[in-house]
């Protein structure tokens, strides 16, 4: 496994929620986390990770990137157990990863520049503030004030700071909110140059459309577990969800349970003149036995689902609950229950 840049075993970690009492006022409860996580990421690859409201996808990123120790599991960088190095893990995460949280108030009068070299000072890192704004496409915005950034050009801010030190890892949390189609395709064209020169990504997002055709892999979780990963064609696959086709046809709809299992039908409409349907498992000579029955078939093909799709299946949620905020007594694990402290 040489090429894991970074492998997580048996991660968990909860959130403390308080739970005073007059005779101890600092009692706590176990509350939501991630729970027994296990995966890797390769040199130059992009990961998505994909998930409802409270799932865990922030708080993974925090770990990663150093913020939040974890409560037990084994974090490997190139191959060494962090724990037997010597150094405080959050310490060794934060040399190697770098991140670009969900929101950054970009304000004030300071420059562009003047900020870079700020946070340089700060983490003693000795960079080239310039040849950070032109690896983002910021440089002709050196000398221009917080105040001025666009919300695109605020996103490449952040994602300049999370470059500095040369990471061998990127976390990237919601790096598409606020931009226009444009800024979003900017955005993706350099998250992509990036992995292309040896980068590790990994995206949080919920505007999934874009990530399709920019990860290399998929991590859907929920409940602070994974439900699935692997690439998108593997998750089709192991979901029963990759032998779908759409079949487009004109005049009358005809009786499609003659020539499907009523279960294998997921979805008919029929128009003025002309008609479609979903199906999955159609077999090898439907269409024909459709054509031989005297109906007129326009087109058919493949039906790929997109991201959301897979991650209804996988967790068993409907479309509607995807996007809506979890109360906390649902973000336990699938498996175990809250716990006292």
């Amino acid at each position: 496994m040489a090429d894991e840049v970074i492998e997580l075993i048996d991660i968990s970690f909860r959130h403390k929620i308080p739970q005073p009492k007059f005779t101890n006022p600092w009692r706590t409860r176990n509350g939501p986390g991630i729970f027994k996580m296990n995966f890797s990421l390769k040199k130059g690859k992009i990961l998505g990770l994909v998930g409802p409201n409270g799932a865990g996808k922030t708080t993974l990123l925090r770990i990663l990137a150093g913020i939040i120790p974890i409560d037990d599991g084994t974090i490997k960088l190139n191959g060494v157990d962090l724990s037997l190095s010597g150094k405080a893990i959050d310490e060794q995460l934060r040399l190697n990863v770098g991140h670009m949280p969900e929101q950054v108030r970009w304000a004030g009068n300071t420059s562009v520049v003047e900020t870079l070299n700020q946070f340089a000072e700060m983490r003693e890192e000795s960079v080239s503030s310039m040849k950070l704004l032109a690896l983002v496409g910021l440089t002709t915005k050196s000398d221009s004030a917080l105040d001025e950034l666009s919300q695109g050009m605020r996103q490449r801010l952040s994602l300049a700071v999370a470059l500095m030190g040369s990471p061998k890892i990127i976390l990237l949390d919601e790096p598409f909110n606020g931009l226009d189609p444009v800024a979003a395709k900017s955005v993706e064209k350099m998250i992509r140059e990036l992995a292309n020169n040896g980068v590790s990504i990994i995206i949080s997002s919920h505007q999934v459309s874009g990530l399709v055709d920019l990860i290399d892999r998929l991590m859907l979780i929920h409940r602070g577990q994974i439900v699935a990963e692997g690439t998108i064609g593997d998750i089709e696959s192991r979901l029963g969800l990759d032998n779908r086709i759409d079949i487009r046809g004109r005049g009358k709809i005809p009786n499609l349970a003659q020539f499907f299992e009523t279960g294998d039908i997921i979805h008919t409409e029929n128009l003025d003149d002309s008609w479609n349907c979903t199906v999955q498992n159609p077999g090898p000579t439907a269409i024909k036995t459709i054509i031989d029955a005297g109906y007129e078939i326009i087109e058919w093909k493949k039906k790929s689902p997109d991201i959301v799709e897979l991650l209804c299946h996988a967790t068993g949620l409907e479309l509607e609950d995807i996007g809506m905020e979890l109360q906390s007594s649902n973000m336990m694990p699938l498996r175990s229950t809250m716990e006292e402290e």
